[in-house]
């Protein structure tokens, strides 16, 4: 398998178009990352890079973390011509990219197929019918925070001026925090119609939702076969500016982010969102689709209760939660915990600089082929990078696992159902 890492994925698909060009920030991470799918694939995968990866990064990570998948550039490809690509989100522009790298090299990589019904997929508008299911389904679910979709700037202000709430707008096609607006009750200033109205434009429609009290930012991650099977991959716990942008993951066990999740909400909510979930991304998305779904959700705070939004939005693509899950289930030894960490400098040398006092300051340490300690870059850092991805770990103490093992009321409430067994849990508290 050939890994590749294509962000902007959503405004790709919104696009449509084969000779898409995605704007120069995006083209910049596309490079400087590209080596990210590593870390979610296994040993036997390839990862395609923009460039050879740095000679002295490559031999720390085969000495430290041999089991990882290798670099390849285009020019290698020929060695694996028949190889299957997967792509980090599936979208005319991506397959037209490999369709000329077979013309190019005279290789015939085995390349995902374009589906119109992708186009609706991939949309905001495809969460709120996700949301609206849930909320029909699940009691424990409310049903006044889907959003509405608007495609004129007038009914837009009238429900601005007509709600004592704060609102929040978001472009149909967006991801990551990127694409929102937060509309203040007072009514929209000239700013706000300007972008707003530059949405509509290019995207046709805006969605209006409730600003709600946000107090934890989750997710729930599934892989596709495109036979019609959906696997429950796991939670990711991740952190977001207040407003709104993708900062980082949580790097922990699948025990430790459910404990996390259930001092705000009860456990049998979860299972029984996993479940319909399931059902849904089942009949919706895994005939038609091959490849990582992930839900982001969030625990929110209404009149002093604590309550789950199952569906902000499905990132038809692999997304940063899922490579959080698996590196840490992969890389990271099951006694440590930590961070993983996607930041921006346009300062040259700024990102290396700290690339450099991260190194001093955390050396890593690893334990049987993964990291029990420190600092790893998960791309290769230069002096002129502007992206930086990177994991920082530590042992887990004491007496946060005592606190754990102690902790019989979060394994009473785990249903017999869950994915994730009862005594495999309780083995796992003993630590």
């Amino acid at each position: 398998m050939i890994l590749f890492f294509n962000p902007g994925h959503e405004t790709a698909v919104q696009n449509s178009s084969p000779y898409y060009t995605a704007p120069a920030n995006v083209a910049t991470m596309r490079q400087e990352l590209s080596f990210l799918p590593a870390w979610y694939g296994v040993g036997s995968d390839l990862v395609l890079t923009d460039k050879k990866i740095d000679g002295k990064y490559h031999d720390f990570l085969l000495k430290n973390l041999p089991s990882l998948p290798k670099p390849v550039t285009k020019e290698s490809l020929p060695c694996h011509p028949e190889a299957e690509v997967s792509l980090w989100g599936i979208s005319p522009q991506a397959i037209h990219y490999f369709s000329e790298i077979n013309k190019e090299y005279g290789t015939s990589l085995r390349l995902p197929e374009w589906n119109e019904a992708y186009i609706y997929l991939n949309s905001r508008q495809a969460a709120r019918d996700c949301l609206t299911e849930l909320a029909g389904n699940i009691s424990g679910i409310s049903g006044n925070i889907s959003p509405v979709f608007y495609n004129r700037l007038e009914d837009i202000e009238e429900a601005v001026n007509n709600s004592s709430r704060q609102l929040l707008a978001k472009a149909p096609y967006s991801s990551s925090g990127r694409g929102l607006l937060w509309l203040p009750p007072t009514g929209l200033t000239r700013t706000e119609r300007q972008i707003m109205h530059g949405i509509l434009k290019k995207q046709g429609s805006v969605s209006i939702e409730r600003a709600l009290d946000k107090q934890t930012d989750f997710a729930m991650e599934f892989i596709c076969d495109g036979q019609g099977d959906i696997e429950f991959a796991g939670y990711s716990l991740f952190y977001t500016s207040h407003k709104g942008a993708y900062l980082g993951n949580c790097l922990d066990s699948q025990e430790h982010i459910m404990y996390e999740l259930a001092k705000g909400i009860p456990l049998h909510l979860l299972e029984e969102t996993r479940l319909g979930l399931t059902a849904i991304l089942k009949e919706k998305y895994s005939r038609v689709y091959k490849g990582c779904i992930g839900v982001d959700m969030l625990v929110y705070k209404e009149e002093e209760e604590y309550k789950v939004h199952p569906c902000l939005e499905i990132n038809m693509r692999y997304n940063m939660g899922y490579l959080a899950l698996k590196l840490f289930e992969n890389h990271i030894d099951p006694l440590s915990h930590g961070h993983y960490h996607l930041d921006f400098s346009s300062k040259e040398g700024g990102i290396y600089n700290r690339h450099k006092q991260m190194e001093t300051q955390y050396p890593a340490t690893f334990k049987n082929g993964r990291l029990a300690k420190g600092y790893l870059p998960l791309c290769p850092v230069g002096f002129d990078s502007k992206y930086w991805a990177y994991a920082i770990v530590d042992a887990r103490k004491n007496a946060y696992l005592q606190s754990l093992k102690k902790s019989s009321t979060i394994l009473s409430s785990i249903p017999d159902s869950l994915a994730f067994r009862k005594s495999s849990l309780a083995n796992r508290f003993s630590y």
